[in-house]
């Protein structure tokens, strides 16, 4: 049984109400859980008014199921990560629908659990836990988090646009709906357009944002740019290789199944030295004469897609911590993430988004959090009284990624952007509280500065 009291603001914004309703229907995570009961309060304020942050809703819920994972565990004197694999949703039990009306499409969990436990050497840090003073200065704590994240905001019907043009000379154009900013669209894009057409991303240009070339887009809130962008992408891509495959079995004399696209170039599987240039293919789609019969002259494809569900995404956390009993400073000491997001088009930009994500999650936990006086005016009102995390701040991360794909998704794949926001707060909480446990403190609201932390070991008022 669930209560959210969600503290609304003073003004309603197009989100205000989604995220505690959100975090109601997430709250479940990865286990199963055969029934459950949620009551949702807003409550409206005079203070600022709330809205979606990367995550909206997730970090919330991850945060109070994996808390009560860890306060399980301490008293009933079990592993934390004993807990959590007994009560994983196993592989052969999806497509599983929560008691939240969520469908989760696949997963691997117990598989991505155990890896983040093996690159962070769990056991070895929790032996240490366990065996150092506690009268030492220095106080180890080892946490974890393993969560889920839908993409697309659990919508019905998700439609995104796509547009692929290929010039005379080969060049590739593509327009897509989804209007990125930083999350490194362009070059996923081109990758997948130069693995299907046989080019080189170099050759590949991506354009977004142009309402004079797709009529709408659906953005890339709630990590659907892939997942719905990139299927759009995916499916125009088969037209345009189904008529440049003809033509080039037409100008081959080869059967269509036989061509390849690869290497800038089309050629005959059965006879490698029959080839003609991508360029070349491409001149001939555009001159009537050298085409099949039916074909009109031209390479340029839109298409539609609408998604109808949302994949599911599972990450594991492990973090180490460092407490200082003199001060309450907390130090990172290792950090392991996880992460299985279905097929990954490109590791490099996916790796870079669970760095960022993993940031502000240690944000949320350690240093950020907004202060009221009694009439509900913000003192953090400035970047001078709002904590945020620094790149000196970060410890080095240890990340890994699991493919379970999607069956959602044309490519398989599931968003990536936000699921670390869902983990790193928790885990990073979880640290805390282990390395304080031997003191009696079971709980302590975010952020975990250091007077907090320091008055609830020394028995203090927060």
């Amino acid at each position: 049984r669930v209560r959210i009291v969600a503290d609304l603001g003073a003004y309603y914004l197009l989100s205000t109400p989604t995220i505690p309703v959100s975090t109601s229907h997430r709250l479940t995570g990865p286990y199963l859980t055969p029934a459950m009961s949620v009551e949702v309060q807003g409550v409206v304020t005079n203070k600022p008014p709330t809205g979606a942050y990367r995550g909206a809703g997730g970090p919330e819920a991850a945060f109070c199921m994996e808390r009560t994972i860890d306060l399980i565990a301490r008293d009933l004197d079990l592993d934390p990560a004993d807990v959590r694999r007994r009560n994983f949703i196993p592989p052969d039990a999806f497509p599983y629908e929560t008691p939240t009306g969520i469908t989760y499409d696949t997963g691997e969990y117990e598989a991505a659990f155990d890896r983040a436990l093996e690159l962070s050497d769990y056991d070895g840090w929790r032996e240490r836990s366990r065996q150092q003073s506690r009268d030492a200065d220095f106080l180890i704590g080892v946490g974890l988090a393993t969560v889920v994240k839908g993409s697309g905001a659990r919508v019905t019907r998700l439609t995104e646009h796509a547009r692929v043009i290929v010039d005379q000379a080969g060049g590739v154009t593509v327009h897509t709906g989804v209007s990125p900013h930083g999350q490194g669209t362009e070059t996923t894009f081109a990758q997948i357009t130069a693995d299907v057409l046989g080019v080189t991303p170099a050759d590949v240009k991506v354009l977004h944002s142009d309402t004079g070339i797709l009529p709408a887009g659906g953005g890339t809130g709630s990590s659907r740019g892939l997942i719905a962008g990139g299927t759009a992408l995916h499916l125009v891509l088969q037209e345009a290789r189904q008529k440049l495959t003809a033509i080039a079995a037409h100008l081959l004399d080869c059967k269509q199944e036989d061509v390849v696209l690869e290497d800038r170039a089309a050629f005959n599987r059965r006879d490698p030295q029959q080839t003609v240039p991508f360029a070349r293919l491409a001149e001939a789609a555009h001159t009537e004469e050298l085409l099949p019969p039916g074909q009109e002259p031209g390479l340029d494809f839109r298409g539609t897609h609408t998604l109808g569900k949302s994949p599911y995404a599972f990450g594991a956390h492990v973090v180490v911590v460092e407490v200082s009993r003199q001060t309450g400073a907390i130090k990172i000491l290792k950090y392991v993430g996880v992460h299985d997001a279905g097929k990954i088009i490109n590791p490099m930009l996916a790796e870079g988004q669970v760095q960022g994500a993993v940031a502000q999650g240690i944000g949320q936990a350690l240093l950020e959090g907004m202060v009221y006086d009694q009439e509900g005016q913000p003192l953090s009102g400035s970047l001078m009284d709002y904590a945020l995390p620094r790149a000196d701040n970060m410890p080095d991360f240890t990340l890994d990624t699991l493919e379970t794909l999607s069956p959602i998704t044309a490519l398989g794949v599931k968003g990536i952007g936000e699921l670390p926001t869902l983990a790193a707060p928790a885990a990073v909480a979880n640290a805390v509280m282990d390395a304080l446990s031997h003191t009696g403190v079971r709980h302590i609201d975010t952020p975990l500065t250091s007077e907090k932390v320091w008055r609830a070991m020394n028995g203090s008022p927060p």
